[in-house]
């Protein structure tokens, strides 16, 4: 399931737009990824904040966990301890 994204265009004063682009290639953030901050912060600060708003809009997505490798079952474990006991 994909999510459905909105497009939103802003005009911004040179001063503004220069800032912007001065702060990104100092930190590496995207410009899009420091408008979508700086809209959650103001919308929070205005509505008051809820966890889950304010965890979703301003914290990165937690990336999954990889699954364990496979332990192998006790009769593998079983039969590699006999093969190394044959080799002694």
């Amino acid at each position: 399931m994909t999510k459905v994204r909105e497009l939103l265009s802003v005009r911004l004063d040179p001063s503004l737009a220069a800032a912007l682009e001065h702060h990104c290639a100092q930190t590496g953030a995207t410009r899009s990824r420091v408008v979508q901050q700086s809209v959650a912060q103001y919308l929070v600060t205005q509505s008051g904040p809820t966890l889950g708003s304010l965890a979703e809009a301003v914290l990165p997505r937690v990336p999954k966990r990889r699954a364990r490798a496979a332990r192998p079952s006790r009769r593998q474990r079983y039969r590699d301890y006999v093969r190394e006991k044959r080799r002694r």
